[in-house]
């Protein structure tokens, strides 16, 4: 057996089966799809790479992108390329390929990877700091105007090189392409889309680019373009959890028309989901709003008709409690969430879309806690929040959580209490400019001279 085996190229102790059809060892695979460095600036960056790169380990690295994206070596090849044989070889050791600078850098643009991702390999420490703060900076002055299509150069200016559009698309890009998107959705559950938006809005600049300038057949094409409502939609929400609710509204938009054009329900039923969650959320102080947010979920249940399972029908129902709580409708918020807790019990499905995985037990006695605070009554929101806060598993929806549980503290008079819980988040606000936004009614009951009003202040403009 023993010419059957070779040793994991990461590690270098763990044999590999001729079997296994994995580029890495298990747990060398784990580390290379898990948690990723502080101050990422990759959405594959992980410290199996950076160690490899400070190594100066290339055949290595190029082992853990594969591993970590989850391609075989043809599938790779087509991505850059290259025949398979040429992955083979460098994997392997026996063509020293990417030591050409040149090369290097054109597999880094070519798998959408920021140059200053290679910065362990310049510097020779897997400590060395990809500056992720550089790509937000640039976005946070970029966004604002963003109207339809990312300019090459502003991708340039984040840290990518020229976006590399091959082509002709096959299934190897498609498949780099629902990775990458899975990933991000991956991360929003750890760091809030403050810190992932630029990276979002880098990739739908190219995958429009692909959709426009590319060669592919029809079932290509169809597949594009889902994926690219799919990552419009998630873009949208990394948007509105940054706070900045145009740019949201605009790419909730853009992605309603991709999945028109795809003919995508499922699509079109997550966006109207999407948009009725924004104009609820805005109807707090436009009732116009919650009125448009009830339109929206007039139309996905449509969209939704023939092929929804019971969790989509709850997430849809919980749309509407908030909407009717919006507008002050008790009643019908009331009978809304009871729709929502008998499609919920009907329990979850092997078809249920990966959009409606956040809706658990949590998330309903969360929305429960909005309603009791939009009919004005705290003291039953906080009992509802301390719930619901238990027994979130996910470290974003705890903390947003935790940050309307304090909210609520404070409107039932504990004012104490409520700053306390306060001034623990803050530290882990991260990225998620909406849980920020819950915290304002605390900043505006502490003084100027507070700890909680000097913390939350930082944060503000930070």
């Amino acid at each position: 057996m023993g010419g059957c085996e070779r040793l994991c190229p990461v590690c270098r102790r763990t044999r590999l089966s001729r079997y296994n059809r994995d580029p890495v060892c298990a747990p060398c695979l784990r580390a290379s799809r898990g948690e990723r460095p502080a101050a990422p600036s990759w959405l594959w960056d992980s410290m199996p790479m950076r160690e490899a790169l400070a190594a100066g380990d290339l055949p290595a690295f190029v082992a853990i992108v594969r591993a970590a994206i989850g391609l075989s070596q043809l599938e790779l090849a087509s991505l850059v390329g290259w025949s398979q044989s040429t992955v083979n070889r460098i994997e392997s050791g026996e063509r020293d390929t990417l030591y050409d600078v040149r090369e290097l850098l054109r597999f880094a643009d070519a798998i959408d990877m920021p140059r200053h991702a290679l910065m362990p390999l310049l510097l020779g420490t897997p400590l060395a700091i990809t500056d992720a703060k550089g790509i937000n900076g640039d976005m946070e002055m970029d966004r604002r105007h963003f109207t339809g299509v990312l300019a090459g150069s502003l991708a340039a200016g984040m840290g990518w090189g020229s976006p590399h559009i091959p082509h002709r698309i096959d299934p190897a890009h498609v498949k780099h392409l629902k990775a990458t998107v899975d990933r991000l959705r991956v991360e929003d559950q750890r760091t809030g889309g403050g810190m992932l938006l630029a990276p979002a809005l880098h990739l739908l600049s190219r995958v429009r680019r692909m959709i426009d300038e590319a060669d592919y057949n029809e079932t290509i094409g169809r597949q594009l373009l889902t994926i690219a409502g799919g990552l419009s939609a998630d873009t949208g929400w990394f948007a509105y959890d940054s706070g900045d609710q145009r740019l949201a509204r605009h790419l909730y938009g853009e992605a309603r028309d991709y999945a028109d054009q795809a003919g995508a329900h499922e699509l079109q039923v997550q966006v109207g989901s999407l948009l009725a969650m924004q104009a609820a959320r805005l109807g707090r102080h436009q009732q116009g709003r919650a009125r448009e947010a009830l339109r929206f979920v007039a139309v996905a249940k449509e969209a939704a008709r023939h092929w929804a399972t019971p969790r989509v029908y709850t997430l849809l129902a919980l749309r509407e409690t908030s909407a009717h709580a919006s507008l002050g409708d008790e009643s019908a918020s009331r009978s809304s969430m009871a729709a929502a807790w008998r499609a919920f019990e009907r329990g979850p499905r092997e078809d249920d879309p990966p959009w409606v995985d956040f809706v658990s037990e949590a998330e309903l006695l969360s929305f429960e806690g909005r309603t009791a605070m939009a009919v004005g009554r705290p003291t039953a929101a906080v009992d509802l929040y301390q719930r619901s806060v238990a027994r979130w598993e996910s470290d974003r929806n705890r903390l947003y959580g935790r940050a309307c549980l304090a909210g609520a503290l404070l409107a039932s008079g504990a004012r104490t209490d409520a700053l306390a819980e306060g001034l623990e988040l803050l530290p882990h606000v991260g990225g998620s400019r909406r849980t920020l936004q819950e915290l304002a009614p605390l900043r505006e009951a502490a003084g100027e001279s507070s700890e909680f009003a000097q913390k939350y202040d930082r944060l503000l403009v930070a």
